[in-house]
């Protein structure tokens, strides 16, 4: 049995949420630019870690909890 595409329920309420997917940044590369931007020099990430830590990235507002997620699935 293979997990679904998308995340399909509200994280909080429960509810059937249709999650859309969402433009994302993973956060190490938020702080990377953050860190050149202060003058330094981070050490790029093994490219093994990056696809890891990147994943999709999906938002849905619940109807049910009035509650909006955003939900980024990473790779194992």
């Amino acid at each position: 049995m293979s997990a679904p595409e998308r995340p399909q329920f509200c994280p909080w309420c429960g509810s059937p949420l249709p999650f859309e997917q969402h433009g994302h940044e993973p956060r190490y590369e938020s702080l990377a630019k953050e860190a050149r931007a202060r003058g330094a020099d981070p050490p790029r990430l093994p490219e093994r870690v990056e696809d890891m830590l990147a994943g999709e990235s999906y938002v849905g507002a619940c109807p049910g909890c009035r509650v909006v997620s955003h939900v980024i699935g990473h790779r194992a």
